[in-house]
């Protein structure tokens, strides 16, 4: 916090030239993704220690907050976006953690999927499921691995599906990939 606070300060300040105020904005990306890095770390560790309660979760109208808050995502790269969302869906978990699994699983196929691609999100009494546009199959066994990332011009840490995956484990649910008709399909069972 000290030295984003420092670096916040410093790229305010006019008397920056500009290849002193570029190295300045690239320390600050890199402190950037250091504390996300961190804060996904710390999720995490607290997922695997059982510190969340759970409760009785209406899914749909949480995976509906979600769509509303992304949809900016949706259209910044025109991704076509169908849903299939089953009403009055209530599951046992933690709030917080199905929302963090929720936008991980749509943040990650927005990620992947090409400018004009699709996406389709479906929710039944007993499945979640993301579905994106894709052209080939992800290695499955590094695919829920902490750091494994899968392409080389994404901002994301490597974490994220090895977030959703302990998620799902704290939480009692499981989760798949399959690649079909050049289509990546993630599924979580209920």
């Amino acid at each position: 916090a000290i030295l984003k606070n420092k670096l916040d300060i410093l790229l305010q300040n006019q008397d920056l030239t500009e290849k002193q105020y570029q190295i300045a904005e690239e320390m600050n990306r890199a402190l950037s993704r250091s504390s996300r890095i961190n804060k996904n770390l710390l999720l995490l560790a607290k997922i695997e220690n059982n510190q969340f309660e759970n409760s009785e979760i209406h899914l749909d109208e949480v995976l509906n907050q979600s769509l509303e808050i992304l949809q900016e995502h949706f259209e910044q790269k025109n991704i076509s976006v169908n849903t299939e969302i089953s009403d009055n869906v209530k599951v046992n978990g933690n709030i917080g953690l199905t929302e963090v699994l929720i936008n991980n699983l749509i943040l990650n196929a927005i990620r992947h999927t090409s400018i004009n691609g699709s996406i389709l999100i479906r929710l039944s009494q007993s499945e979640f499921e993301v579905s994106n546009s894709g052209t080939d199959k992800l290695n499955g066994d590094l695919l829920f691995k902490r750091f494994s990332r899968f392409s080389k011009d994404n901002n994301g840490s490597g974490l994220g599906l090895a977030i959703v995956k302990e998620i799902c484990k704290s939480q009692n649910w499981t989760i798949d990939y399959r690649f079909e008709n050049n289509t990546h399909i993630f599924s979580v069972k209920l």
